[in-house]
């Protein structure tokens, strides 16, 4: 796990300059376990449903799980594209504050709507800043002609000495430390595999990395049917202070279950939190959301 956040700071090293920072926040290292159809449903508030919905292997138990006060498709205990798994148990689902579940793409208004800036993909408002994590994509030395990835906005084109706004610290600093707001509040959303900006290693394991915003038309296009097409799933480079590994015994995203070799779920939630999903688990609290295998409180 550090090994693998040492050597994506290394490889974002050498495209930009890099300033040393101590005290660096390393996100997947401090938080290991960073982490997982019809119209939305607002203004709802979470509770149990009625003839919850069952999924094979596990004791998955569905709930209404609330995204900051509202109830999007990944929360709502519909199977909204028809595939057959609800919400959490839904691998394209990354958590309550995610409005579609045939694709990764959040779908939030609100979402991803500041040019180039970033601040945390997995809650309900992308770019505005409040939970203190930021980050631009014209940071991502990607982000060059003719697609400028992953953004494909000619406006984010690469600018290693750009101003992001809210924060005076360069591209440089933050690829090293993001506040420790930004841990707390959104690394438990942040699934395993990904970094907090929705920068994340898919297919898992394979080194590649797709940024779950991607869209065709404004509609989300990187699914787990695409995410070899990188016209559909666009492809980034990861935060490493903000990145959260995917490690052989965890869930992460685009794996659905840990590595044969890893006997129990006994250290898959490092930070104590009840395993989920898998063979035997017990269901998420009403008030939790199961983010790749670990149940995590949904954000208020």
């Amino acid at each position: 796990m550090h090994s693998r956040a040492l050597l994506l700071t290394l490889i974002l090293a050498a495209s930009v300059s890099v300033l040393a920072c101590s005290d660096s926040i390393k996100i997947g290292q401090n938080f290991p376990s960073f982490g997982g159809g019809g119209s939305a449903t607002t203004g709802g508030s979470a509770g149990n449903v009625s003839g919850a919905s069952a999924v094979a292997g596990s004791d998955y138990s569905c709930h209404n799980s609330a995204c900051q006060g509202k109830i999007y498709k990944c929360g709502n205990c519909i199977d909204d594209d028809g595939d057959g798994l609800t919400d959490s148990a839904d691998p394209e689902c990354t958590g309550p504050c995610d409005n579609t579940e045939d694709s990764y793409f959040g779908g939030i208004p609100g979402q991803n709507n500041a040019p180039c800036r970033s601040d945390c993909y997995f809650d309900q408002d992308t770019g505005s800043g409040d939970d203190h994590c930021y980050w631009s994509q014209t940071c991502d030395p990607l982000a060059i002609a003719p697609d400028y990835p992953p953004s494909g906005d000619t406006h984010c084109a690469y600018d290693p000495t750009a101003k992001i706004p809210g924060t005076s610290a360069t591209c440089a600093e933050l690829a090293q430390t993001q506040e420790s707001e930004c841990e707390s509040a959104c690394g438990p959303l942040t699934p395993n595999g990904c970094d907090s900006f929705g920068c994340c290693e898919l297919p898992a394991g394979s080194g590649k990395f797709v940024w779950l915003g991607s869209t065709d038309r404004n509609v989300g296009s990187c699914n787990e049917d695409t995410v070899d097409d990188a016209a559909a799933c666009h492809p980034c480079t990861p935060v490493p202070s903000a990145f959260n590994p995917c490690d052989a015994c965890e869930v992460c995203v685009g794996r659905t279950a840990p590595a044969a070799s890893c006997a129990d779920s006994s250290n898959r939630c490092p930070r104590g939190e009840q395993a989920c999903g898998q063979l035997g688990e017990a269901a998420c609290d009403v008030d939790q959301y199961c983010i790749t295998g670990c149940c995590e409180a949904a954000p208020k």
